[in-house]
């Protein structure tokens, strides 16, 4: 959703290092309103223009950060942002569209459920879109899934792991992107195991590990690229493309790059956690600052998924 605007200024941006699609370079950006005039030296400028000194800077486009959660609600807690600070915050950040998540609570239809969320975006900073949590739609109400389309909301989310909230079973998944593929809806799909989960945690809390320090642990690596390995086995199975979100492990990535290479069409993320922090961090003195699903794994990590962004893999 397209927020409001309060001004077609012009606007010089002198002197800095402009990221492109093409490369890097040094040059002037001449902005009016939201679209670029000219890209080069010694442009021709109105009396008007506002000229900022951009030396010694980087000038990106505006970041489209396309998974994010603002003011969560999971049904036992609630994150403490809320639309105003959180966009405020990507703002700042050089992020000017944000993708949240509508999700669907039980008793709700699709389009109950993204109506409550545009409402609670209306202090919203930024450009925002929506994806669309899907957790109560049962067998006969799978061409709801057409209304997203028209409220502008065509992809979906779906989890292998979170009981009871979240949690879609196999035959779940494969129902709704049968039913997606057909519609043109994309679903995102979080992979952990939950069998593999919940037996690894159990066995955990039996040791007496609980504290957070055990938090890698309780939802290994193994979890993640089996779940991967699944969903994309039900997608191709269902002719859908899918989206496989915050690959943890390079091992993750690398069964997006396989199935991608038999000519499915699969596409994957990873996220900054990744690719920055390793799992020493839960050895250190505030593990409690780094409690994430899936969990940051080993120290060889991040550089093996650096490697995989600069092939083009993620």
């Amino acid at each position: 959703m397209k927020m409001k605007r309060y001004t077609s200024q012009t606007t010089l941006l002198r002197g800095g290092t402009l990221v492109t699609p093409d490369g890097v370079l040094q040059a002037d950006l001449l902005i009016q309103g939201e679209q670029i005039r000219g890209i080069g030296r010694d442009l021709p400028l109105a009396p008007d223009t506002v000229v900022i000194d951009a030396g010694g800077l980087l000038v990106f486009p505006g970041v489209i950060d396309a998974h994010v959660h603002i003011a969560l609600d999971t049904g036992i807690y609630q994150t403490p942002d809320d639309w105003f600070i959180g966009t405020r915050a990507a703002a700042c950040g050089g992020v000017t569209t944000v993708v949240d998540f509508a999700t669907q609570f039980p008793g709700q239809t699709l389009r109950e459920a993204v109506e409550a969320r545009l409402a609670e975006a209306k202090d919203a900073g930024v450009d925002y879109a929506f994806h669309v949590m899907v957790t109560d739609l049962p067998p006969g109400r799978e061409e709801e899934l057409a209304v997203l389309r028209d409220l502008g909301t065509p992809s979906v989310k779906l989890y292998t792991t979170y009981r009871p909230n979240y949690y879609a079973d196999d035959a779940t998944i494969l129902r709704l992107m049968e039913t997606a593929a057909r519609l043109g809806i994309l679903p995102l799909v979080h992979c952990e195991n939950d069998a593999l989960v919940t037996a690894q945690t159990g066995a955990l809390v039996d040791a007496g590990k609980t504290g957070w320090r055990y938090h890698a642990q309780a939802r290994p690596a193994l979890a993640e690229v089996e779940a991967i390995r699944r969903v994309l086995f039900l997608a191709a199975a269902a002719s859908c493309p899918v989206h496989i979100v915050h690959c943890s492990t390079a091992r993750s990535v690398e069964e997006v790059v396989r199935a991608r290479q038999a000519g499915q069409p699969v596409t994957c993320e990873t996220c900054p956690q990744y690719l920055l922090l390793d799992d020493s961090v839960y050895e250190g003195p505030e593990p409690w600052r780094y409690i994430l699903q899936p969990p940051l794994r080993a120290p060889g990590e991040p550089q093996a998924l650096w490697d995989l962004v600069a092939r083009g893999a993620v």
